[in-house]
């Protein structure tokens, strides 16, 4: 058995087939899958070949290496996998002999066909006869495949089902399991599209949704099943093709043509072409629904990216579908917040104009909001000059406080490597607070603007030994989070402090260096 990923890299659906004894992937060009990405570490994973597939070995990535929303060091893959590198999502599947999503000529369909006095029930795969059907039909599949919507679709459809067997009328109906209702998507005469109601024999389409099966009669007045369906009596209607609308795993709905001429009766072969004909419109809708998926999912992944990390964001689309995503529960959970301020920005930035603080604040904004994400952090919002993070939110992390001070060392790092490129006069200074404990995660807001957040009396906290106890470019931290870090940081004591809006005082420290033998 052979495997592939599936995988969708700029906008572009990718196949990679895992062909070799190991495959290593990462950012670096001698990789055998190069992931160009920020988050993607330069050797970040590789797959290793075992007897009956692959299993995936993380290499030590920054971000980590994620199955099912799981993060992972070393793990034997199942088929069907959605593995996460970095900002990519991929699906480890097996590889079939034909590569096809859906072969037409695999189907098969059962046709119910009145003979005399009896019902002939029979299984048969479908054929076009003809060669001007076929021609049809593939210039179809082109249409349909550059259509992007259903209406654009189910025109191109009806024009095909006219110009092959001249109904009287056809409708393309979706079908409501739950309701167990037919609900009119598309509508046309032969004068063309119509929005009038609908009067058709719902015997004949619920009879071909129910038994799954495409069902023709050749003379619906002499034809016992149909016994006492007021509608054909009504309608004057002699001959009736209904299909459901379908592919391997899926009924989406029903075809239905009729007519009431009876030198214009349909035949079976009338039938094999709507046959083939609704596979082609199940195909079309199957695109199209994956289509709106995918641009809902963009959304929702671009909105998520405001304030998570590329991995977290991942396990958030793998471990929700789109309709709850933007549904969350408020949770309370312990976490670390952390606040980081300029120093002085105001006069700093008073001979600049505008456009040159918005500039300079994106370009610092970018930098930090990095670190904030390479140690899985979730950037809360911007206040100002101020940035607040959180870490341990929307997920749990056992170390979050430990990410935290990693995070905050790193930003002055970056901060010292960023003014030794300025001139003095231009360079800042920051300071940093981090508390941790129990708060309150999710959405909060109006229904007009809504936002991810955290709140409680840990993020005054975090926002006070910010403002009112770090220094310039100090990092100062509560004694909770003293208690979580102290075997991994060298930290020095600053002394009990009474912070605005607090009853009690709070013990503080100052964070010095990541211990050396950690």
């Amino acid at each position: 058995m052979e495997y592939k990923l599936e995988y969708t890299l700029n906008e572009e659906s990718e196949t990679f087939f895992l062909n070799k004894e190991t495959i290593s992937v990462g950012k670096l060009s001698g990789n055998d899958l190069q992931l160009v990405d920020s988050s993607v570490s330069r050797n970040h994973c590789k797959f290793v070949k075992m007897k009956d597939g692959y299993k995936l070995l993380d290499l030590g990535s920054t971000n980590g290496t994620y199955v099912n929303g799981k993060r992972v060091t070393e793990k034997k893959l199942e088929q069907g996998d959605n593995l996460t590198i970095g900002r990519t999502v991929m699906k480890y599947i097996a590889v079939s002999h034909k590569e096809s999503y859906t072969n037409v000529d695999d189907q098969k369909i059962s046709m119910v066909i009145p003979l005399s006095d009896s019902i002939l029930v029979e299984e048969q795969k479908i054929e076009a006869s003809t060669l001007s059907f076929l021609t049809s039909l593939t210039a179809l599949g082109k249409d349909l495949i550059a259509s992007s919507t259903l209406e654009d679709s189910f025109d191109k459809i009806g024009t095909l089902i006219f110009n092959s067997l001249n109904p009287k009328r056809l409708y393309i109906f979706f079908f409501d399991e739950h309701q167990e209702e037919l609900e009119l998507k598309y509508a046309q005469t032969r004068k063309g599209k119509t929005d009038e109601k609908p009067n058709i024999s719902k015997t004949i389409a619920m009879k071909a949704i129910h038994e799954k099966v495409a069902i023709i009669s050749s003379n619906t007045r002499d034809d016992a099943r149909f016994d006492g369906a007021q509608s054909i009596i009504m309608y004057g209607i002699t001959s009736a093709v209904s299909v459901p609308i379908w592919t391997k795993n899926s009924i989406y709905g029903l075809i239905y043509i009729d007519t009431t001429e009876l030198d214009k009766m349909f035949k079976p072969k009338d039938l094999e072409i709507l046959s083939i004909i609704a596979n082609f419109a199940g195909l079309a809708i199957e695109g199209i629904n994956s289509l709106e998926k995918l641009n809902t999912e963009k959304k929702i992944r671009a909105r998520l990216e405001r304030y998570h990390s590329p991995a977290v964001v991942s396990r958030i689309m793998e471990t929700h579908n789109s309709s709850t995503i933007e549904m969350k529960t408020y949770i309370e959970t312990e976490a670390s917040v952390l606040f980081m301020d300029i120093v002085a920005f105001t006069t700093k930035v008073e001979h600049m104009n505008p456009v040159e603080i918005g500039v300079f604040l994106n370009h610092f904004f970018a930098e930090m909001t990095e670190i904030v994400f390479k140690y899985n952090g979730t950037l809360d919002k911007y206040i100002g000059d101020c940035i607040m993070a959180v870490f341990g939110v929307p997920f749990e992390i056992a170390n979050h406080a430990e990410l935290a001070l990693q995070a905050a060392l790193e930003m002055k790092n970056r901060l010292a490597e960023m003014n030794a490129a300025l001139p003095e006069q231009d360079r800042i200074n920051i300071r940093i607070g981090i508390n941790s404990g129990k708060l309150v995660a999710g959405d909060f807001g109006s229904p007009k603007r809504i936002d991810y957040t955290v709140i409680g009396n840990n993020v005054n906290i975090a926002s006070r030994l910010e403002s009112s106890v770090a220094a310039t470019n100090e990092i100062v931290i509560s004694e909770d989070t003293f208690n979580l870090t102290s075997n991994l940081f060298e930290c020095e004591l600053l002394g009990e402090k009474k912070l605005q809006g607090l009853s009690q005082s709070v013990k503080t420290f100052k964070v010095i260096k990541k211990k050396e033998n950690q």
